[in-house]
């Protein structure tokens, strides 16, 4: 009966908790530089812009958009791997982008990275063991038996055999390299895991079987994700929230299943479009939003909402003013001003005291 109590109580502690992780008004901007001897700046590429979102402890967010929008540096920014702009990374209450490089070193334990690449993100010249154990040498935790032990235990977690320690990375399949990937991220016990795009290399039936992995995962340990992704189809079957993004900025973000059941923003209707249906003759007679021409370059964006040009819903409005982020109902929020749902906001209101 004691411990029904103590996890009763311990849920209404998690759920009174901050977000483990507060992202308010992210900018990166890389600057684009001319000359050789004597560099200037000529130009800005506008990677992220005013990117604002919060995580909660053993939530899982999913971040889509097309590619370029600005996904992953969202993520290495979080990480500080990318030194922000501007901007505030909040985490467990902590601001990172204060943190000098040896209390970034530190706070790096409880957050990790799985790359996109698992052919790319693991030294061809080092053993799986030497890999998975790397995290544990840098920040020496363990004598080197415990931490061979340790390699063995992070290994047979994430479904490998702990015998292939001595290996080379070029003697596995795509899937188990990201596996190993995973259980070199999982060796410090972080409590945040950025997963940037970890199965968009990998076969389908691979996907499933890695998809399921980050699952149990989650549920055993008790893992925090960022899932970046540009297959909204995966970010579904893994995410408690969705945030879509279009050049930079954030356009739509709700609930996995409100999102895909009412998504109110124009951008993503489109994508939700692309997303095919197996049955062909469902395809052939569903109604669908082709988003038609390029996306801008983020060296110079559009005035006003980003995504005018390629919208169909907009107005000359939209060409002048930024839509701010408005509710639209629980959890959904959306940058539009003539978004798809019938109670969205009012443009007249919004732009009251506007310059013209």
């Amino acid at each position: 009966m004691a411990t029904l109590v103590d996890e009763r109580e311990s849920s209404v502690a998690r759920a009174e908790k901050a977000p483990l992780l507060q992202v308010t008004d992210l900018v990166k901007r890389f600057p684009i530089t001319s000359g050789v001897l004597f560099q200037r700046t000529i130009g800005l590429v506008h990677a992220v812009e005013g990117v604002t979102f919060s995580i909660n402890e053993g939530e899982t967010m999913g971040l889509v958009g097309e590619s370029g929008c600005g996904k992953t540096t969202t993520g290495r920014c979080i990480l500080q791997l990318h030194k922000p702009t501007s901007g505030s990374v909040l985490f467990e209450g902590r601001e990172l982008t204060k943190l000098g490089r040896r209390e970034m070193q530190e706070a790096r334990r409880d957050m990790q990275i799985v790359f996109q690449d698992p052919y790319a993100s693991l030294n061809p010249r080092m053993t799986v063991g030497t890999i998975v154990a790397e995290p544990l040498t840098i920040h020496k935790i363990g004598t080197r038996a415990e931490r061979k032990e340790r390699v063995k235990e992070l290994l047979d977690l994430v479904g490998l055999n702990p015998q292939f320690t001595n290996r080379y990375p070029h003697e596995f399949s795509g899937g188990q390299r990201q596996r190993i990937g995973l259980a070199r991220a999982l060796a410090l016990e972080p409590k945040l895991v950025i997963c940037d795009e970890p199965v968009s290399a990998l076969d389908v039936s691979i996907q499933a079987q890695i998809l399921n992995l980050f699952e149990d995962l989650q549920a055993e340990l008790g893992l925090t994700y960022l899932f970046i992704a540009h297959n909204l189809s995966v970010v579904k079957h893994i995410s408690d929230r969705v945030g879509v993004m279009y050049l930079g900025k954030i356009m739509e973000i709700a609930s996995s299943d409100e999102l895909y059941r009412n998504p109110v923003h124009p951008y993503t209707t489109g994508l939700l479009g692309a997303i095919p249906v197996p049955d062909p003759r469902v395809e052939k007679m569903r109604a669908r939003i082709v988003l038609e021409g390029d996306v801008p370059s983020p060296v110079d964006p559009p005035s006003g909402c980003v995504f005018h040009p390629r919208c169909f819903r907009a107005r000359e409005l939209c060409a002048r003013v930024v839509p701010p982020m408005e509710d639209h109902g629980g959890t959904h929020q959306a940058a539009c001003f003539f978004p798809l749902d019938a109670e969205g906001p009012s443009p007249a209101a919004i732009l009251a005291g506007q310059p013209g």
